[in-house]
């Protein structure tokens, strides 16, 4: 459930306090002396490896052509590929699963997805418990590098936040783009049947075992049946409960899996009224997405603006606590007392809605000691799930794609290589990932317990060093910490080097006024 989109950046409510602390420490009249880009450091040692990525990541940053086409118009061009270069398995047809097949198809693989349930728009649980996502540069850049038609309905215009006493915090937002997320997976399995028609979906039927020697999966339908099926290369893009995983780490020495769950779960609701959108929204098009909190950090309400004019969004309490709520009136209850700003007439159509419906988990964070074997690699959750809070999870997995299109180019296509590569480049990335979302959800947490937090503190001193130097000596820092601009396509092992860097920084700063003061006090200065 992601509950927030920043400013400029990212894309969940943490985000919004690291913007806060940048713009306070600084100010809005400085002018930036070079708005220069840094560039992404691209997933080879070897300089011709380099030039490939490079190039690869240069050219998806330009807008792909079929964003202004008419869906006439967008229908004529589908991939012409001779698919040649080997037989790739994807599980899962999420917004990762199919990005990648979209992507691999064009580069001439025979491509085939497996997914356990039926197709987003055939699945009423899915449709039940979907949420908003909002898309970032991140995220929108391997779409448009697979080619993939942004909907034009769908800009993402700001986060709002609802605090005590009617008070709000409005950060409106440029470029991103929001989508349910079965929105979002059925637009992209139309788009590679569009895109790529070679590709095939096989729907209601899981992944059951692999075997890994062999490159041999063994697929198993709805009805019990098995089969199987052969490939060259076997991605595992089927989320946070992955098989592909869970058979990699039984089966492949070395690979070791950490899971922590958020301690949060949430109920959905749909189709409620309501004036809430701030003077700084109200006349633009496209979604916004509303957060009211209270003084229970557990129990929050979140709703973001349809296209027709309602909202929709959940209700998130701490593990166990949507047991002891029996009725409509506990609902009620638990909502006036914990949560700040909901509008009176939602919370008794909110309870009616979550009553009877069943809690879905609202995020767990997946660490793994390393993304690939012989033969298979994970993507987006599979490899790395995190919780909504720093609205990082689909804006990574799609970046996973782009990230592997890249490391192919780079190889020349020989999956003998490229799929080390890939670990080896892309791990790093997946690790920094999982310790920024667990510090920003020291943000939403025990505030006592994020003051302990080391990681939750290199970053804090990360963003004020940061936003000072950027403010008082722009000719060293001429760009915003790179926490600030974490939406941005700064790949997120660089954004923790940055961290690293300027927490030692300060540090020592600290140390050295220390040991001054201690001398001066001990008139040895």
């Amino acid at each position: 459930m992601p509950v927030g989109v920043t400013a400029s950046v990212t894309n969940g409510p943490a985000d919004q306090t690291f913007q806060a602390i940048h713009q306070s420490c600084s100010g809005s009249q400085f002018r930036r002396v070079s708005s220069r880009r840094r560039r992404h450091k691209p997933p080879n040692s070897a300089t011709h490896d380099k030039r490939h990525f490079s190039k690869i990541w240069r050219s998806s940053r330009q807008p792909i052509a079929c964003r202004s086409l008419s869906k006439a118009q967008a229908d004529t061009v589908p991939v012409q590929a001779s698919h040649t270069r080997g037989k790739v398995v994807i599980i899962g047809a999420g917004p990762a699963g199919s990005t990648a097949a979209i992507l691999l198809s064009k580069r001439g693989y025979s491509v085939e997805v497996y997914e356990r349930r039926p197709q987003p728009k055939h699945d009423p649980i899915d449709l039940k418990r979907t949420y908003i996502i909002a898309l970032s540069e991140r995220g929108l850049k391997a779409m448009r590098a697979a080619g993939v038609c942004i909907p034009s309905d769908a800009p993402y215009k700001g986060f709002v936040r609802h605090l005590k006493g009617g008070k709000i915090q409005v950060s409106p937002a440029e470029g991103n783009v929001s989508l349910e997320r079965a929105e979002l997976a059925q637009h992209l399995i139309s788009e590679a049947k569009r895109l790529a028609p070679s590709v095939k979906y096989h729907f209601q039927q899981g992944l059951h075992s692999v075997k890994f020697d062999r490159r041999e999966a063994t697929l198993q339908a709805e009805d019990g049946s098995k089969s199987q099926v052969k490939y060259d290369l076997l991605i595992g893009a089927d989320g946070v409960g992955s098989t592909v995983r869970s058979e990699m780490e039984h089966q492949l020495p070395g690979m070791s899996v950490k899971i922590e769950d958020s301690g949060r779960e949430y109920k959905t609701y749909r189709g409620l009224r309501a004036d809430l959108e701030p003077d700084e929204l109200k006349h633009r098009p496209g979604r916004s997405i509303h957060l009211f909190l209270g003084s229970n950090h557990w129990t929050s309400l979140s709703g973001h603006l349809n296209p027709d004019g309602s909202y929709a969004g959940t209700l998130a309490m701490k593990n166990g606590d949507f047991k002891k709520l029996k009725t409509t009136a506990d609902y009620e209850s638990v909502i006036r007392s914990s949560v700040n700003g909901v509008p009176e007439h939602w919370i008794p159509e909110v309870a009616k809605q979550c009553v009877d419906s069943s809690p879905s988990p609202q995020g767990r964070r997946v660490w793994c000691s390393k993304l690939t074997g012989p033969g298979v690699l994970l993507l987006g959750d599979a490899a790395h799930a995190v919780t909504p809070v720093g609205g990082q999870g689909a804006n990574a997995a799609l970046e996973d794609c782009l990230f592997l299109d890249g490391v192919l180019e780079a190889t020349g296509d020989n999956l003998a290589k490229a799929v080390p590569t890939f670990d080896r480049e892309r791990l790093p990335d997946a690790h920094g990932l999982v310790d920024i979302e667990s510090s920003f959800s020291k943000l939403v947490g025990n505030k006592f317990e994020a003051v302990l937090d080391l990681k939750f503190l290199k970053i804090v001193m990360h963003v004020v060093f940061g936003s000072a130097v950027h403010k008082l000596l722009p000719f060293i820092r001429n760009e915003k910490p790179a926490m600030v601009r974490l939406g941005s396509d700064l790949r997120y092992s660089e954004i923790m080097q940055e961290v690293n860097r300027d927490a030692a920084t300060v540090a020592v700063l600290l140390l050295t006024t220390i040991v001054i003061v201690c001398l001066k006090a001990a008139r040895i200065w």
